[in-house]
């Protein structure tokens, strides 16, 4: 079983990232994250958490705007406008590459797993890149919340659908996509906030498959 504290850092971590994912950083985003960059609740011991905090402390240092980053956060993932690279398992997983497809179904009812709702239902598909990060995040809270009531069976179950989604969905296709969204970026923020993503989900693997043995 992963420790509360194990828990608490990786449910931080995926929160943050699958906002930043999402939403386009703003000044105060950009603020927020770079001050906590010291105390990321993932150690950069790792090649790419490592390549990312260079990235967005380079990012700051060449004076990057928000609306530059909006921009490329736009371009690459097609907010406005077709995607560099789309951000959605069923794009990258269904044959026909289309959005809404079998695989969003699927992620929306691991939220149902979890007795929640993706938080952007009907807004954007469950299977963004944003929302699966999410969702480790809100599997990581209930785990918590089960430890914290002395739930130990609870929080095992919440961390084994976890891992489930985790060997199912993400492993399958979002590694990938994001190693060809952070060829694709053109500003180090975007470049951070993949390398950073790709950090969190090699350090959460290997917990997982640690505590599996």
């Amino acid at each position: 079983m992963l420790t509360f504290d194990q828990l608490d850092a990786f449910a931080a971590a995926f929160s943050t990232l699958g906002r930043l994912q999402i939403t386009p950083a703003t000044p105060e985003t950009i603020e927020q994250v770079v001050d906590l960059l010291d105390e990321w609740p993932e150690p950069a011991t790792g090649k790419y958490t490592a390549a990312g905090i260079e990235a967005w402390r380079t990012s700051v240092a060449r004076g990057e705007s928000a609306s530059d980053i909006h921009r490329d956060h736009d371009l690459l993932y097609g907010i406005s406008a077709g995607a560099k690279v789309a951000p959605f398992e069923s794009v990258h997983r269904s044959e026909e590459g289309l959005v809404f497809d079998e695989e969003t179904l699927e992620v929306r009812e691991q939220y149902r797993r979890l007795g929640l709702q993706a938080p952007r239902l009907n807004r954007e598909p469950d299977d963004h890149i944003g929302l699966e990060l999410d969702f480790l995040a809100q599997a990581c809270v209930s785990a918590l919340t089960a430890l914290e009531q002395d739930a130990a069976l609870t929080a095992e179950r919440y961390v084994r659908i976890a891992t489930e989604f985790t060997r199912d969905h993400l492993l399958v296709w979002a590694p990938d996509m994001l190693r060809k969204a952070e060829e694709a970026t053109t500003t180090d923020w975007m470049r951070g906030l993949e390398f950073m993503t790709l950090g969190a989900i090699e350090a959460w693997t290997a917990a997982i498959e640690e505590d599996a043995q």
